[in-house]
This record gives structure tokens, C-alpha cells and sequence, in this order.
């Protein structure tokens, strides 16, 4: 039987909350993410206010 595919798009706090729970065997798992980490929101760019691809964040 084959695995059911999922594609979760970004790998912020929501991403990663729908990795841990659908992380069972039945599923075969891929995460798309733009940044370089994971966390989305959770991360915080101290030394300036533009992410990796210098777009600036507004949260």
C-alpha cells in the first residue's frame, strides 16, 4: 500500500505543528520552507530587521 503524500507549505509555528502531528508512518512527509531555518515567527533576526532574502519582517 502506498503512503499518502503531504506537502506542508512553510515550516513556521503552524508548519511544524502539522509536521508533529501527522508524523506517523502512514504519511510520507515533505516541508517547503523560504527561509534558511525553520521557525517562521519564532525566529528573530537580531542584527536587522530584514530576513535572509532582505525583505523586511512586520509582525
Amino acid at each position: 500500500m502506498m503512503k499518502k503524500r503531504i506537502a506542508i507549505i512553510g515550516a513556521g509555528p503552524c508548519g511544524l505543528s502539522q509536521l508533529s502531528a501527522l508524523k506517523d508512518d502512514a504519511f510520507d512527509l515533505i516541508c517547503f520552507e523560504r527561509q534558511s531555518e525553520w521557525g517562521g515567527q519564532w525566529l528573530y533576526p537580531y542584527q536587522n530587521e530584514a530576513d535572509s532574502s532582505e525583505e523586511y519582517i512586520h509582525s
